[in-house]
């Protein structure tokens, strides 16, 4: 068949929505393509993972707004191609402003959702696998759309938050900067322990453990000191929040476990009447000295 009776024939219209779908198409895939080699070739000169993370951030909206433009081009020009809506034009550009306005007035919370999403992609206070914590619930950033951002939270929930949401609300972002985390543990002591016998269990518990970092010196800070304890505060680095959590809980644990061999008491309350010290439920203490409530 000739290309003349080929273009007369009634099949040339599908033949057109056809070829402009499959080149829309094609056009996709090569964009995907050659963006996905340079983010890699990019990613594989880069040492820091800072830098890593925030390439990868943006190059993952960088497609989705690509893709997005050239399939909304492609719709165009097959839409453009039957004489209906070229017959429609003039009317149709007549009246673009009105149509303008009441789909902007529709989509507006669309809108800014993709406009913010775009602004997150360059500003980057929120970049692929961050620690954050939103609305007290500790995650990681999992996935940055052009319309919301998904954070997976510890116990592996999901945080769907739109973007307009995300860029008007204070984030903790725990490495955007730096993923190292000062690791602090509060201890609540007796006045009759020995601190310094503490503070050596302590720095032995993070001297051994595998998620100290090696960094510094572990330290142990007597906080405050109330009518009914001592408030003591243990602090080590950890390269990241994980890290940071297992150390806070391994300290708390090998404390417990040298309390116990040591004999050693916990905070008590204690209530002194005249020569003879009572404990909270009026009984005699034998050793004159204190009881436990």
């Amino acid at each position: 068949m000739k290309i003349s009776q080929l273009v007369s024939s009634p099949f040339w219209p599908l033949v057109k929505s056809a070829v402009i779908l499959l080149a829309t198409f094609l056009v996709a895939s090569l964009t995907k393509y050659l963006l996905d080699r340079w983010s890699r070739r990019k990613l594989s000169q880069l040492k820091d993972k800072q830098k890593t993370t925030a390439v990868t951030t943006r190059m993952e909206v960088f497609r989705r707004v690509g893709g997005v433009l050239i399939w909304f081009t492609g719709i165009i020009v097959l839409v453009a191609q039957f004489p209906v809506v070229k017959s429609l034009g003039i009317g149709l550009f007549a009246s673009a402003g009105v149509v303008g306005l009441v789909l902007g007035l529709a989509a507006q919370n669309t809108l800014s959702n993709m406009i913010a999403g775009i602004v997150l992609s360059f500003s980057q206070p929120l970049r692929l696998g961050d620690a954050v914590i939103m609305d007290d619930d500790f995650g990681y950033v999992e996935e940055i759309t052009l319309m919301q951002t998904f954070i997976r939270t510890w116990d592996n929930r999901r945080i769907i938050v739109p973007n307009d949401v995300l860029s008007n609300r204070i984030v903790q972002n725990w490495s955007i900067k730096d993923s190292r985390l000062l690791a602090a543990t509060i201890i609540y002591l007796d006045y009759g322990a020995d601190i310094d016998k503490i503070r050596g269990w302590v720095k032995e518990a993070v001297q051994e453990s595998e998620y100290w970092n090696g960094e510094g010196e572990p330290g142990v800070q007597v906080m405050d000191f109330t009518e009914k304890t001592i408030k003591v505060r243990a602090l080590a680095w950890a390269d990241d929040p994980p890290s940071a959590w297992n150390l806070r809980c391994e300290i708390r644990e090998k404390l417990l476990d040298h309390f116990e061999k040591e004999g050693l008491e916990f905070p008590r309350f204690r209530v002194e009447v005249g020569e003879r010290q009572l404990d909270a439920f009026g009984n005699q203490d034998e050793s004159k000295t204190s009881s436990s409530s």
